[in-house]
């Protein structure tokens, strides 16, 4: 018996009891694959396969004779990183360090109110935070998207936290943590993700703005003033009513939260744009910078 990591590419049922699946391993191998008729995989998703060598029309193939999905095989988060930057487009960056910059940030919530409401719902919504993309398209559109661009906003949010001290960190941590938490709900999948219809028809938006007002409710504390300027925050995070936003930020947490949003996915972007170029290019016009063309220059940093 062999054990390997292996994505599902195709499956095709057959007149016989097996059916035929084509595989790509681990070492990027295509092998092809018998599984009995009655087992359920799916295409595009990673296994554990154990397989045993036989003859099938004359061809050497494998059997399947067990097999466990990637995200049940109770696998170290760095060791389902490592495979799955194996079969898919993944976050640049280690998710390890994503998930220390988060956890850090989350324990400096000193407000009792903000940080019981923020854990709670960051626990639940966990795993898939860290596998999610950020958006289907556009900015941090890729496994582990959600979390890194997360990440990426606590990290600007220091200069602005040490040069406007009136802002409140608490608040403004929080804020960044929650904004698009409910991303993990508004698409179907972590890897080739699509709208879902609560997706389509409510957006991670309401979505986000309803869990607070959820979790403040079974926490005791919906009657708070922190309960609401969460909310608030949440609601106004992209500012303009045809993105999404209902209201305008009207704290300067709110405020701060929608303009680093709005640094890191455009950045992000740029930069991705950017790396693909030669110096003494433009870049090809980038649909969410108004479909500017960015020049590269020669002069290095």
């Amino acid at each position: 018996m062999t054990t390997l990591w292996a994505k599902i590419d195709t499956i095709n049922e057959t007149s016989y009891d097996t059916n035929t699946l084509s595989v790509i391993t681990e070492n990027q191998e295509r092998i092809t694959c018998r599984i009995d008729e009655n087992n359920t995989v799916k295409t595009g998703e990673i296994y554990r396969l154990n397989v045993e060598t036989i003859v099938f029309k004359e061809r050497e193939q494998y059997l399947i004779l067990d097999y466990t999905h990637i995200l049940d095989a109770n696998l170290p988060l760095d060791e389902v990183e490592a495979l799955m930057k194996v079969f898919y487009t993944y976050a640049p960056t280690e998710i390890v360090n994503v998930k220390t910059t988060i956890e850090n940030a989350l324990k400096q919530i000193e407000n009792p109110i903000i940080q019981a409401i923020t854990d709670a719902i960051y626990h639940r919504y966990k795993d898939d935070f860290y596998r999610y993309p950020a958006a289907t398209k556009f900015h941090h559109a890729y496994i582990g998207g959600l979390s890194y661009h997360t990440s990426t906003m606590l990290e600007l949010s220091q200069g602005l936290l040490k040069t406007y001290t009136f802002l409140n960190a608490d608040l403004l941590i929080a804020g960044i943590i929650l904004h698009d938490i409910c991303k993990t709900i508004e698409l179907s999948d972590y890897k080739e993700p699509e709208y879902t219809t609560e997706g389509r028809l409510i957006g991670h938006i309401t979505m986000g703005v309803k869990e607070v007002t959820k979790t403040a409710m079974k926490l005791n504390l919906y009657d708070t003033e922190e309960r609401m300027l969460l909310e608030h925050m949440i609601l106004s995070h992209h500012y303009y009513g045809n993105f999404g936003s209902p209201k305008k930020p009207n704290i300067p947490e709110a405020l701060a939260l929608h303009y680093i949003d709005n640094i890191d996915s455009k950045f992000t972007v740029l930069g991705e744009a950017l790396e693909s170029i030669a110096p003494g290019e433009f870049t090809s016009p980038l649909p969410v910078l108004d479909r500017e063309k960015f020049y590269k220059s020669n002069i290095k940093k």
